[in-house]
């Protein structure tokens, strides 16, 4: 089967999206299919080639194009003659360009992965966003959506807590694929850089991901004072950039917590499953709907480290709460350090949920067994097209 994914952005732009789409398009390859993605050349100054194939073995085509209002990309170089030698259309949203483009005009089948609603985040640059502006905006995406996804021919959504509680999917039917990964790949770095049980560092905790007001890396930073209290030589790491850096820089001056959190920027992935496997613990207090799944919670399940995440719809769904890691009530950084300092207290217990993690992600997430449920959706889609 050849089929080409229509993605906002692609890499070198970095995000859940994009990784998401480059896994499903690698377990594709490897499963005898030809796989093409065309997305927007976004950020520009990266300066990517307008086409490449991608060490996985599928093709990746670049549009010049302009982004928009932080998450709105414009290209006026996409046209649907370039779909007419792909048997199969596969569009992600948000942002809803392509979609619009192909919705009903196709003759191929289409299938959509929603993978999160528009969310305006509370803050930008830790300057509150004014409430009333959220719903207004927020509701023109809806009714976009709403719009144009029934005319696919099969929506795919991550879990169903997200789906059942979104103002767009809640009405719509769909199918349920969590998104998987290649544990395998994170074997080799560990066996590489001699990743043994004794290198897990029982003091230790780690935020991954970018620093943007959605992430709640804030309210973990807020937690930490009282984490310190019962536990004052416990380390934070927090690895990413984005453009809350400067304010949770901030708070931790303000806090006088220097010396208990350090800072590692953007790393690379061998960096990254070093840290996951030696911290006990990884912490996932992201706060909004822009957070639907947590491809981060994998990450760290598949290196054995238990997680500590919010109970809001998506990332509720991933893990096992209690026996893989714990949940916690969002924005809440008194309840965050609480299920902080059990972990602390308890290591081996934490080990265990590590271990148990890792388990889940072997049972559950494994790229192939997705491959082959994204597959015979692409079948039924096609059935139903011809119908």
């Amino acid at each position: 089967m050849k089929i080409v994914m229509l993605v906002p952005y692609f890499y070198p732009h970095t995000g859940g999206t994009e990784k998401y789409v480059k896994d499903l398009s690698t377990a594709l390859v490897l499963k005898g299919h030809e796989v093409t993605v065309i997305s927007n050349n976004i950020p520009r100054g990266k300066n990517a080639p307008k086409e490449e194939m991608a060490p996985e073995g599928f093709k990746i085509i670049r549009l010049d194009a302009v982004n928009m209002f932080s998450y709105l990309p414009v290209s006026f170089q996409f046209n649907l003659k370039m779909l007419e030698e792909y048997d199969l259309v596969h569009v992600h949203v948000p942002a809803f360009s392509f979609l619009r483009s192909v919705a009903g005009k196709i003759k191929q089948p289409l299938v959509v992965t929603y993978h999160c609603d528009v969310t305006i985040s509370e803050k930008y640059f830790g300057i509150p966003i004014p409430k009333f502006l959220v719903p207004v905006f927020e509701e023109i995406s809806n009714s976009y959506a709403r719009t144009f996804l029934p005319k696919a021919d099969a929506i795919i959504t991550t879990t169903e807590t997200y789906a059942s509680t979104s103002p767009v999917m809640k009405n719509i039917p769909h199918h349920v694929v969590p998104i998987g990964i290649f544990h395998d790949k994170i074997d080799e770095i560990q066996k590489k850089i001699n990743l043994t049980p004794d290198k897990k560092n029982s003091k230790q905790i780690l935020f991954l991901g970018r620093l943007a007001g959605n992430k709640g890396c804030d309210y973990l930073v807020e937690a930490m004072p009282e984490i310190l209290k019962g536990f004052p030589d416990t380390k934070l790491i927090i690895c990413g950039d984005g453009e809350e850096k400067t304010h949770i820089v901030d708070l931790i001056k303000k806090f006088g917590i220097e010396r208990s959190i350090e800072f590692l920027g953007t790393a690379t992935f061998e960096k990254l499953v070093e840290l996951y496997y030696t911290s006990i613990a990884y912490i996932f207090p992201s706060i909004n709907r822009l957070e639907a799944f947590g491809i981060v919670q994998l990450e760290a399940m598949a290196n054995y480290t238990a997680v500590i995440a919010s109970d809001i719809p998506g990332p509720n769904a991933v893990m096992s709460p209690g026996e893989t890691g714990m949940l916690v009530p969002k924005q809440d950084p008194a309840a965050l350090a609480a299920a902080i300092k059990e972990i602390l207290a308890n290591p081996e217990k934490a080990k265990e949920m590590g271990r148990k993690g890792r388990e889940l992600v072997e049972k559950k997430y494994d790229w192939s067994v997705i491959g082959d449920i994204v597959l015979n959706i692409y079948k039924q889609a096609a059935q139903k097209k011809a119908g």
